[in-house]
């Protein structure tokens, strides 16, 4: 038969052993550009952070969320800072090749051909139906 001290301490070592665990797994750190989307049982609660955030273990849910990107379905808006280059020299007009193929682009200051280039806004043309 073992000494009831020694089994006490064990179930004590195991049941702080397991708090431990459960702590460390809500324990999130958000970045500055980032907040947390916080879902509760499947119900959004809330965006957490930047700093230091704490969620409930198995309860909560946290998605991260990049501050500036586009929540959009268009592929165009998913465009803006995406990085390309330029196939033309670009001011008003010129060519880029970004990801998704090459596009049409202006620029508010002349840029040479081959330059690493950010896409910073989507302009659309349209004409009248005839």
């Amino acid at each position: 038969m073992q000494n009831p001290m020694t089994l006490s301490l064990c179930l004590i070592g195991t049941v702080m052993t397991a708090f431990v665990l459960l702590v460390s797994l809500g324990i999130r750190v958000v970045h500055e550009d980032t907040r947390l989307a916080v879902y509760r049982l499947g119900r959004y609660i809330g965006d957490k952070g930047p700093g230091l955030v704490f969620l409930i273990p198995i309860i909560d849910v946290g998605r991260v969320k990049k501050l500036g990107e586009p929540v959009a379905s268009s592929p165009s808006l998913r465009l803006v800072g995406a990085a390309g280059e330029t196939l033309s020299p670009v001011f008003r007009d010129g060519k880029v090749l970004l990801s998704s193929g090459e596009w049409d682009a202006i620029s508010q200051t002349p840029i040479a051909t081959g330059r690493r280039v950010r896409v910073v806004r989507m302009v659309v043309e349209i004409e009248e139906e005839s």
